[in-house]
């Protein structure tokens, strides 16, 4: 018997991808100071929106996010562009995604756990 619903694999799917997302921006930070490091980031959001588009029954699940390049700040003498005002600011959002995505999913566990106990 499953008891996971759409919503509830949507919102795994995505703290999976917030929480790979905390790692790539830590990377940047911890490389701030690396000669020639390059700001990385996550690509899901919109390879999902397009999967859905194309076909609203899609299992998220079968999105990978995917680590590229990403947009920094501007270069420096060293060939670095990582800017920590950036990721400062990046952290701070995926932080943000990541407990409104565990809130919707903690409140969809307690509706079935509701209507299992019956109150």
């Amino acid at each position: 018997m499953n008891l996971s619903t759409e919503r509830m694999e949507l919102m795994s799917r995505l703290l999976d991808v917030a929480a790979l997302r905390q790692d790539v921006i830590a990377q940047n930070v911890a490389n701030v100071n690396t000669p020639g490091f390059r700001t990385l980031q996550v690509d899901f959001e919109q390879a999902l929106q397009q999967r859905l588009a194309a076909n609203p029954n899609a299992n998220p699940q079968e999105v990978q996010p995917q680590v590229i390049a990403g947009a920094g700040g501007a270069d420096r003498a060293d060939g670095n562009n990582v800017d920590i005002d950036l990721e400062m600011a990046r952290l701070q959002k995926n932080a943000v995604y990541f407990k409104i995505y565990s809130e919707i999913l903690a409140n969809e566990l307690a509706q079935q756990r509701s209507a299992i106990t019956g109150r």
